[in-house]
């Protein structure tokens, strides 16, 4: 059985400095367990786009800390524009669905390790949140007496 356990959010900051959360929401990137973690985007932003048509990330390990990075790298690459290497990953990157770091590592563009040390100060600068998808426990339900 394959779900939805975590998700990162990456928006505005809500009130003053993010006291009210994120606003607006740009994008969710939500983790998904199976066999193999799985990473992937849902957009509420009509300027972010995918790097090429990358739409999954299977990361080399699950719960690793350069999984975020990379998602947003290959999820919001407008984010790291800033980035040297990020022409060269939208030319390796044309027509590509999916990265997978375990299973294909070979199919990962050759650029993408050092776009993700050039991304990792960018990274400092942008607003993500995380919550970890737990079911909501509701209070019974009495009838009136």
């Amino acid at each position: 059985m394959a779900g939805f356990s975590k998700m990162y959010v990456l928006g505005g900051q809500g009130g003053y400095m993010g006291a009210d959360g994120v606003d607006p929401i740009r994008l969710l990137v939500l983790i998904g367990d199976a066999s193999r973690q799985w990473l992937e985007a849902r957009y509420f932003d009509e300027a972010l786009h995918p790097l090429g048509a990358i739409r999954v990330i299977v990361p080399k390990a699950p719960n690793q800390p350069d999984n975020l990075l990379d998602a947003l790298i290959a999820f919001a690459p407008a984010c790291f524009s800033s980035c040297p290497s990020m022409p060269d990953a939208h030319a390796q990157s044309r027509g590509l669905k999916r990265l997978d770091f375990d299973a294909r590592p070979e199919a990962v563009p050759a650029v993408w390790f050092a776009l993700r040390e050039e991304a990792r100060p960018v990274l400092q600068s942008l607003n993500v949140w995380q919550a970890d998808l737990v079911p909501v426990a509701f209070p019974a339900v009495h009838p009136e007496e």
